[in-house]
């Protein structure tokens, strides 16, 4: 225990040039997590495993942070860093699938492939995060939200909005119980209030900021203009159409959710640009592999030019989106 002891103190050369391979042994088993998702959501208690034990982790290197630093308190970094690496990697493909190309919610992508880079590179990691509590509190926090957003739809068929708001509890009980207990927030007036406005803030930013969270694993598989929708099938689609052959338009979309999710979907309706109205729909369930099909019709009164549509959840998250043109 004490040669181990020395090593992790000092860093020898050798095992420092070891751990720069470190970023590509994570990126290996960060690909191997995804391909057995690619196989289907029967996969799913591997990432909670995954997350169980670095929760079980984390818990434990808060017992250690008033101690010294030890082969098993590095050892600790290390083992959590290589999970919250295999989490990371496990949902972002599931984000990217959902996100549209353009939109507000692109702008997730820069924050969990961060997270991503940071937690597959360990001397990032120890340099920029390990050794700040606060850093780390906020890293911990946006790593759990991200896999527990994705995984509650699933296990539990809740609509994405609920997945939002209980993950980010979640995330912020996290912060406060497990990561930054060493600030005594209940025992301090001060620190209460400032807990109190902190947990107040979050849940303000992911209400009014849902809309910037992809609404993954949901997943826009399909959008098309079509005269009329039979047997949940679109009939004669089309991409462009004349004025004088056609007055009532209908927009099919299909849209892929875990089995047993129902989440209700709403299509709004542009023309070149201007907002016409919005439509709510039926719930959608899930448990289809090409996607539950839904859609709106309405009679054409704005006659030639670009109509859009876009698809969104109740909630307020994009799903995506298709157009036409009339001429």
């Amino acid at each position: 225990m004490l040669y181990l002891d020395a090593i992790f103190k000092n860093w020898p050369v050798g095992l420092s040039r070891l751990m720069r391979l470190q970023p590509f042994f994570t990126m290996t088993t960060g690909l191997l997590v995804i391909f057995l998702f690619r196989k289907g959501f029967e996969y799913v208690p591997l990432a909670i495993v995954l997350v169980i034990l670095a929760f079980v982790i984390i818990t434990f290197r808060i017992y250690r942070l008033r101690e010294d630093e030890g082969v098993i308190a590095s050892f600790g970094d290390m083992a959590l860093i290589f999970l919250l690496n295999n989490m990371l990697y496990f949902v972002i493909p599931f984000y990217f699938e959902s996100m549209t190309f353009p939109s507000r919610n692109v702008l997730f992508a820069p924050v969990i492939i961060g997270l991503a880079v940071i937690a597959g590179w360990f001397s990032l990691y120890q340099r920029l995060i390990a050794r700040h509590p606060l850093r780390s509190s906020l890293f911990y926090a946006l790593t759990f939200f991200c896999v527990l957003n994705l995984l509650f739809p699933i296990l539990l068929a809740i609509r994405n909005i609920w997945s939002i708001l209980i993950s980010g509890g979640i995330a912020a009980a996290t912060v406060v119980l497990f990561v930054y207990p060493h600030t005594d927030m209940l025992k301090d007036r001060k620190n209460t209030v400032i807990f109190v406005l902190g947990v107040t803030l979050i849940f303000t930013l992911l209400w009014f900021g849902r809309s910037l969270i992809p609404p993954s694993p949901l997943k826009l598989t399909r959008t098309t203009a079509c005269r009329e929708v039979i047997d949940y099938r679109p009939v004669e689609p089309f991409a462009r159409a004349r004025t004088d052959t056609i007055t009532d338009v209908c927009f099919y979309s299909s849209i892929f959710a875990p089995r047993g999710l129902s989440e209700k979907i709403n299509h709004i309706w542009y023309h070149d640009g201007r907002r016409l109205l919005t439509i709510p729909l039926s719930e959608i369930r899930g448990g289809r592999k090409v996607g539950f099909g839904t859609w709106s019709c309405r009679t054409i009164l704005e006659g030639k030019g670009l109509y859009t549509v876009e698809v969104w959840t109740a909630g307020g998250q994009l799903l995506g989106q298709g157009s036409f043109v009339i001429y």
